[in-house]
């Protein structure tokens, strides 16, 4: 696990205090999912951790190593920043961070909720199918994550969903 940036001013929650996760991949969804965490981590005066998995790849190309030095971790701490902006622009929450996780991203998730005040996660982000209401990792969470699970929708996706012309 790896923090990658902790932020926000004032006063933080109390140490020890379980904290609100976030699932983040960069979604509309994820900034969705952030934003309403920040509503209930304040209300809740619990601190908000900001969470992206990522997961080494394992195919012909993992024998290639960047001239530059780029790793994974960059650009995933790079896409927490990005999130965190689009979710908050300059005013970030008391008690902020953002966390790196290496593995597969729903047991990752799961692991990562033991103790958690709370796990939040858009209805579905980057991979899947558009017309699910909850995505895989939604879903997998909901059923085994180690403390209660939010799942955030995006209500013009679902406003879209409910109105478009369905295949029987």
């Amino acid at each position: 696990m790896t923090n990658t940036e902790r932020a926000g001013t004032g006063d933080s929650p109390p140490s020890g205090t379980p904290a609100i996760i976030v699932g983040v991949d960069g979604s509309e969804s994820s900034v969705n999912a952030l934003r309403e965490a920040r509503r209930l981590a304040e209300a809740l005066g619990s601190p908000l951790q900001s969470v992206a998995v990522w997961q080494q790849s394992h195919s012909m190309y993992d024998f290639y190593e960047s001239e530059t030095g780029w790793t994974p971790e960059e650009s995933v701490a790079k896409l927490l920043r990005d999130t965190a902006q689009a979710a908050f622009g300059d005013d970030r929450p008391n008690g902020f961070t953002m966390t790196i996780l290496q593995g597969a991203p729903t047991r990752s998730l799961i692991r990562h909720s033991a103790g958690a005040e709370m796990l939040v996660l858009g209805s579905r982000g980057h991979g899947g199918f558009t017309g699910l209401l909850l995505g895989s990792v939604s879903s997998a969470c909901v059923a085994h994550a180690l403390c209660p699970v939010l799942i955030v929708h995006n209500r013009d996706q679902i406003a879209t969903d409910r109105t478009a012309p369905t295949a029987h």
